[in-house]
């Protein structure tokens, strides 16, 4: 009765037949080389496992080669970017703190540091006062020019002794009207005169005025004149014609002339040479 080839039945298989059905039966007297190299299957697995091998370390390489080269040099882009540029991501912006100045409390702010504007229509260009034109006899014309500052003519005024007006005469031939104030600030103290103007007196023999010297000035558009007179002789140091500026020297304090001591005599008067009072005059305008 013959066995069938499936089922609970079926006879059982030898293990040459098993063997078969995957592979062809080899000789037994072929060596294990012969037998590696008869076996076409097996041959035919290296040269696809040598191949992945390949693949699997190319694979590795590129990883290493990337991940050792910076980003930049590998980029696909054809824009160069400087390594040293700032890396900043999509939507970074760089935003920048306010400069700001720090004040005491104290400190006094410009306007226009302090954010105040001054308008055009605040300023306004005036004419400078004419000049007054003095005709001297030894000169000619002398152009004043309008001034401000006022100083007294010695630095001690307020040592004096005659002032302006009537007084008993002090020596025989000397006046009971005094026509100016005496000064007592000391023998060979400076004079000095009293505003910007022109010299257009100066002589070592004034006759009782003694050495003399006479400036012309422009107050407030008025011409006054100013005499210092019993100076030392010899120490003058200006000369008729010459410009001469407020507090700048002119010459001494000395007894010549008809004095009794050293002192300065100043007489001031206006165009009209009438004396007036020059320390109630200087008083009230020295600026400094």
């Amino acid at each position: 009765m013959p066995f069938p080839h499936f089922g609970r039945r079926a006879a059982p298989r030898s293990r040459a037949a098993v063997r078969g059905l995957h592979a062809r039966a080899l000789p037994a007297d072929l060596s294990f080389r012969a037998a590696f190299a008869a076996v076409p299957s097996v041959r035919s697995l290296l040269p696809r496992r040598a191949g992945l091998v390949l693949l699997g370390l190319g694979f590795v390489g590129a990883m290493v080669i990337s991940s050792s080269v910076p980003a930049l040099a590998v980029s696909a882009s054809d824009t160069t970017v400087s390594v040293y540029a700032p890396a900043q991501g999509a939507g970074d912006t760089v935003v920048l703190e306010p400069q700001t100045i720090e004040v005491a409390s104290d400190a006094v702010m410009p306007a226009a540091v302090a954010g105040a504007t001054a308008s055009v229509s605040a300023y306004s260009v005036e004419a400078a006062p004419p000049p007054i034109l003095s005709q001297v006899a030894s000169v000619g014309s002398v152009s004043l020019i309008e001034t401000d500052r006022i100083v007294w003519p010695v630095l001690t005024p307020e040592r004096r002794s005659d002032g302006f007006g009537p007084r008993s005469a002090p020596c025989a031939g000397c006046s009971t009207v005094h026509d100016g104030v005496d000064f007592n600030p000391g023998n060979g103290s400076p004079v000095v005169s009293i505003a910007d103007g022109v010299v257009v007196l100066a002589t070592e023999n004034g006759g009782g005025l003694g050495v003399n010297i006479e400036v012309q000035h422009n107050i407030g558009g008025t011409l006054v004149t100013s005499s210092y007179a019993h100076m030392q002789s010899g120490s003058m140091r200006v000369g008729v014609g010459e410009k001469v500026t407020a507090g700048q020297q002119l010459g001494l304090v000395g007894t010549t002339g008809q004095s009794t001591g050293p002192h300065l005599h100043l007489e001031m008067f206006g165009a009209d040479g009438a004396r007036f009072d020059g320390f109630a005059w200087l008083a009230m305008r020295v600026t400094g």
